[in-house]
């Protein structure tokens, strides 16, 4: 048993815990005078926080929540800190940006170098901090179902850990289900991701993840998969995100019956999928394929698709889905395994 999965597995365990406290020690940083202008002349100035899926998202000293605005009505904008800035047409940049007339943008490149593009070319930007702990955003999720009938419970827990820099993006997943039901064996499972990509240029990057998986339906202990490969981003635009991975996985597979542990290798293809510019929804969807390279016939598939809703400030509803397929499975009848988990969450650093 991995750390990972111990740690997974104490929590879940807990069924009489109803609630989790978190206490949050923010960093104060310092003021920034960053500006905006939009379409009807007014002008917000503060701190440009980021610009995703249609809406960007700033802070200033005379409101207590953030602004969120529609980016297609802000006719120009000036950034004090260097910000990584995706383009249409797959393009990435790294540097200053500051408006030199209405509908237009400069960005200044490290190396002092300027280019000039529209801004409605631009589909999201992020601020690279200075500081290392602030390139970190994050969100924690936690649900919890009981009915009185046969006294079934349910408890699922959530998190996303992600480091973006100007080269490279790092993301770590981790969610956790458990079961429990009178007159019925538990039910548990602990799927774990850690993705590493480097960009290459406009469109390509280089990509390695390790992967972590238990799942009592499939009578699978522990299944450890670190793959690698290479990617590209096939669409990027201010409504649509998609990206293709190809590449290789090698798993070590664990069962609750020793006599089937086994290790094995695959090709794996990876699709992400994402929605943008609904407002207070997000919407996340994966297809990840692994025909098997070492055991004739074999394929894998885990599909997953997540909705978030905004509810105030840091504060969002979701609901997601996930399914699970092996044509081989270790226990016969079990080839597809499936779960919906709903709950309430927050994010930090957004």
């Amino acid at each position: 048993m991995t750390i990972l999965h111990f740690i997974a597995a104490f929590f879940l365990k807990q069924h009489k815990v109803a609630c989790l406290f978190f206490i949050v020690f923010p960093l104060i940083g310092l003021s920034q005078n960053d500006s905006i202008q939009l379409k009807d002349q007014t002008i917000l100035v503060g701190e440009i926080k980021s610009l995703a899926r249609g809406v960007l998202v700033i802070k200033t000293s005379f409101s207590d929540s953030d602004f969120h605005v529609e980016f297609k009505k802000v006719e120009s904008l000036s950034i004090e800190r260097k910000c990584l800035v995706l383009l249409t047409q797959n393009r990435r940049r790294y540097g200053f940006v500051q408006t030199t007339k209405p509908g237009y943008f400069t960005l200044t490149l490290p190396d002092g170098i300027e280019e000039q593009y529209r801004i409605n070319e631009i589909t999201s930007l992020d601020e690279i901090y200075d500081k290392f702990w602030d390139r970190f955003k994050g969100s924690f999720d936690l649900g919890f179902n009981f009915t009185k009938a046969n006294s079934f419970t349910q408890l699922s827990i959530g998190s996303e850990l992600s480091y973006i820099d100007q080269k490279s993006v790092i993301t770590g997943t981790l969610d956790a289900l458990s079961t429990g039901q009178d007159e019925t064996i538990d039910t548990r499972r602990t799927d774990a991701n850690i993705e590493f990509l480097r960009l290459l240029g406009k469109s390509w990057y280089l990509m390695s993840s390790v992967a972590f998986l238990s799942n009592t339906e499939q009578a699978l202990d522990a299944r450890i998969s670190p793959s690698l490969g290479a990617g590209r981003f096939l669409i990027s635009t201010n409504q649509l995100y998609y990206g293709v991975s190809l590449g290789f996985t090698y798993n070590i597979e664990n069962y609750v019956d020793k006599a089937l542990n086994k290790t094995s290798t695959e090709a794996f293809i990876f699709n992400n999928f994402n929605i943008f510019d609904m407002k207070d929804f997000d919407l996340t969807s994966s297809l990840n394929i692994f025909p098997s390279l070492s055991e004739k016939g074999r394929l894998r598939t885990d599909f997953n698709v997540t909705s978030k809703y905004k509810i105030i400030s840091d504060f969002y509803i979701k609901i997601g889905f996930t399914l699970n397929y092996d044509n081989q499975p270790a226990v016969e009848g079990n080839e597809i395994d499936y779960n919906f988990t709903s709950g309430l969450g927050w994010k930090f650093n957004k």
